[in-house]
């Protein structure tokens, strides 16, 4: 049972990672030739397709794939309470509360991995050009952008990335996880990246 879970948690992690990688790129307008867009693009197409037929974009944000995040998120509740023999019936208001926070809290958490890797790369890579860590730093640029532009660098240390990094932490695991997640009862480890 415990493979399972582990297998199920690994699937649907890598569908809603890729999700969401797929929505943020879409509104930082990232490029999306890029092999990494690519494989993202092919990884979400069969799940964006039929969904973004009824369910249109709002702003320039694609509502239908931050929707088909928080189905993925209830969903993988759903299987996991089936999987302890009990009826998700029972807990389905919950569920899609507790999918109300789960879904930006994996979002935060999508973008805070995403800003170590850029961060980690920058040094490896010494200023050479990686398609890769480009697409993802695109991926986060607006949540960084506001950050750097308070130019807060000194030397090759850039503090506005640092100080972006610690505002998602305080977002994700005070307001949302303590704070939001507390008042709902939001029971941890259920919902994927939590």
């Amino acid at each position: 049972m415990i493979i399972l879970v582990m297998l199920l948690r690994a699937a649907f992690g890598i569908v809603l990672v890729s999700l969401i990688a797929r929505f943020l790129a879409q509104l930082a307008r990232a490029n999306f030739y890029n092999p990494l867009a690519q494989t993202i693009v092919k990884i979400t197409d069969p799940f964006v397709k039929p969904v973004r037929r009824f369910v249109p974009g709002l702003g320039g944000m694609d509502v239908s794939t931050l929707l088909l995040v928080y189905i993925g998120q209830v969903l993988f509740g759903v299987v996991l309470i089936l999987l302890s023999g009990q009826s998700p019936m029972v807990h389905l208001t919950n569920l899609l509360l507790w999918g109300l926070v789960a879904t930006p809290a994996l979002i935060l958490t999508v973008i805070q991995f995403s800003m170590i890797i850029v961060g980690v790369m920058s040094f490896v890579l010494m200023g050479q050009r990686n398609p890769f860590v480009d697409f993802i730093g695109e991926m986060i640029e607006p949540f960084v952008g506001p950050f750097r532009r308070m130019n807060l660098k000194i030397g090759m240390l850039d503090l506005s990335f640092m100080l972006a990094f610690f505002v998602i932490i305080i977002l994700k695991d005070v307001v949302l996880m303590q704070y939001v997640g507390g008042l709902l009862g939001y029971p941890v480890g259920v919902f994927i990246g939590l």
